[in-house]
């Protein structure tokens, strides 16, 4: 923003009254002589002119104008902008965090097999649940990034990365079963087949989750 030599000097007049300065007169090429609608104007010591407030009206209407700028900008950044978006509206809450317009709250349950721990998501305008159960929280916030960026939960992506999550949760599950079945098993035959399955599932699982953080990579 550019100020002119005669709005600087209204400042500092402004500026130098209000603080109960001696104060200069006012340069004789912008408001010595005043004249405005048919009126003269003198502009002695400590005396504020019309053209002295016009002048700091000018300034900071054009201050409030670069203002509002930034922020929409900053607004419209943020919008095609998914982390700065994330930035901007994510906050920590007793339960989880909330991300826009979702939230993702850590739950336990110390029977649950997969792990104890797991995450919920909600809906924070219309507490609608969006998804429950899920293990993985990559899941959980690639969804939430989805769901805030204008995706639906019938997407492609958000249901794909449910997919994967189940796929992860159900092969984890069958790896920790066949475990406690070689631990309580006496015959080799069954546990040389139950560590055969156990490697499977185990295969099966990490390929999953790699298929995850690999789609998770991509809502980034």
């Amino acid at each position: 923003m550019t100020v002119t030599p005669e709005e600087r000097d209204a400042m500092l007049r402004l500026r130098n009254i209000m603080e109960g300065n001696n104060t200069p007169a006012a340069r004789t090429s912008t408001a010595s002589i005043v004249e405005s609608a048919g009126t003269v104007e003198l502009a002695g010591p400590g005396q504020v002119t019309n053209a002295d407030i016009s002048a700091m009206a000018n300034v900071l209407q054009r201050l409030n104008s670069i203002s509002n700028n930034v922020v929409d900008d900053m607004i419209t950044e943020s919008v095609g902008d998914i982390k700065s978006a994330d930035a901007l509206m994510t906050e920590k809450i007793s339960n989880g965090i909330k991300v826009g317009r979702y939230q993702i709250l850590t739950k336990e349950d110390p029977y649950r097999i997969a792990g104890k721990q797991f995450y919920s998501i909600y809906n924070s305008l219309t507490n609608n649940t969006i998804a429950d159960d899920i293990t993985l929280y990559e899941t959980a916030i690639s969804v939430v990034r989805l769901l805030n960026s204008g995706k639906f939960t019938n997407d492609t992506t958000v249901r794909k990365l449910f997919e994967l999550d189940d796929s992860y949760t159900s092969h984890k599950v069958d790896a920790i079963t066949y475990k406690r079945r070689i631990n309580s098993s006496k015959d080799q035959v069954k546990k040389d087949i139950y560590e055969s399955r156990l490697q499977a599932s185990m295969d099966r699982c990490m390929f999953a989750k790699k298929a995850l953080n690999s789609l998770s990579k991509q809502c980034l």
